[in-house]
C-alpha cells in the first residue's frame, strides 16, 4: 500500500491552546478550522462524478509500473508549476518516484506537489500522478493547511494549469473528484495508464486514525482523488477569445 501522502497532526497541540490571549485566540480558531474539516470521517468529502468514471478510463491489463506504459514519445520537459485559480493554489512541483520499499515517496514540504515519474508525464498521452499533503505539522507542533489542504472543493469544470520547465503551459479540467476509503486498493488502479491524457492528484481526507503502525503512527480514513482532462490548445484560445 502507498504511504500516507500527509504528516501526522498532533491533536495534543489544539487541546493545549487555551485563552492566552487576542493575538493567539485567532491562532487557535484558525488550528480548530483544520481539524474540524479533517477530523469528521465522512465529513467534507467530495462526491464530483464516481471512482467508476475515473477508473473506467485505465487502459485494462496495465499497472503503475513505468515498463508498463506505452510509448508516448519524447518527454516533455518536467513541470515546474501547478495553479489552481479557484483555489488559489500556485505551487511549485517537484519530480519524485519510489522510495527504497517501494512506496512512492511524498514531499518534505508542505507547499510542494509531487509529479511521479513512474507514471506518464504532464505533456504526454496517458495519466500524469500527482501528489500533495493535505496538513502539516510545524516544528513548533502547529497544524498548517498543506497544498491540497482544498482539494476536495474543486467542482466538474474547474480548471488547472502545469507550467513546464520549457515555458509550456498545459490546461486541465476537472471530471471528477471523490472520496475512497485508505486501503481500498483501487488506489493503484487510479494511478494505471490511459489512453487519453489526464492528471491525477492525490491526497488525504476524511478522519485521521491511529493504528501505532507505519511512519505517522497511522492514517487518514480516505484518500481525495482528483482526475483533470487535458483541453486542446485550440479549446484553450477560443476559451481566452472569449
Amino acid at each position: 500500500m502507498m504511504r500516507t501522502f500527509l504528516s501526522r497532526i498532533d491533536r495534543s497541540v489544539v487541546g493545549g491552546v487555551g485563552v492566552l490571549g487576542a493575538s493567539l485566540a485567532l491562532l487557535a480558531v484558525a488550528f480548530v478550522s483544520i481539524l474540524a474539516a479533517l477530523n469528521n470521517d465522512g465529513a467534507n468529502l467530495p462526491e464530483e462524478g464516481t471512482l467508476q468514471e475515473i477508473l473506467g478510463e485505465s487502459l485494462s491489463g496495465t499497472d503503475q509500473s513505468a515498463t508498463m506504459i506505452p510509448d508516448l514519445g519524447p518527454l516533455p520537459a518536467p513541470p515546474t508549476r501547478l495553479a489552481v485559480p479557484r483555489l488559489y493554489i500556485d505551487a511549485p512541483m517537484i519530480t519524485m518516484g519510489l522510495d527504497g520499499e517501494g512506496h512512492p515517496q511524498v514531499p518534505d514540504r508542505p507547499d510542494q506537489v509531487a509529479w511521479y515519474n513512474f507514471a506518464a508525464a504532464p505533456g504526454q498521452r496517458s495519466n500524469a500522478v500527482l501528489a500533495g499533503h493535505v496538513d502539516w505539522q510545524t516544528r513548533s507542533g502547529a497544524p498548517i493547511p498543506g497544498v491540497f489542504y482544498r482539494l476536495r472543493e474543486l467542482e466538474l469544470g474547474d480548471k488547472l494549469m502545469i507550467t513546464l520547465e520549457d515555458g509550456t503551459k498545459l490546461e486541465y479540467r476537472v471530471t471528477g473528484n471523490v472520496a475512497t476509503a485508505y486501503e481500498d486498493p483501487n488506489i493503484n488502479k487510479a494511478m494505471s495508464p490511459t489512453s487519453n491524457e489526464v492528471i491525477t492528484l492525490i491526497t488525504c481526507g476524511g478522519t485521521w486514525v491511529k493504528s501505532g503502525r507505519g511512519h505517522f503512527g497511522g492514517s487518514y480514513s480516505h484518500r481525495v482523488l482528483v482526475r483533470a482532462e487535458r483541453l486542446p490548445a485550440a479549446v484553450d484560445a477560443l476559451e481566452a477569445d472569449g
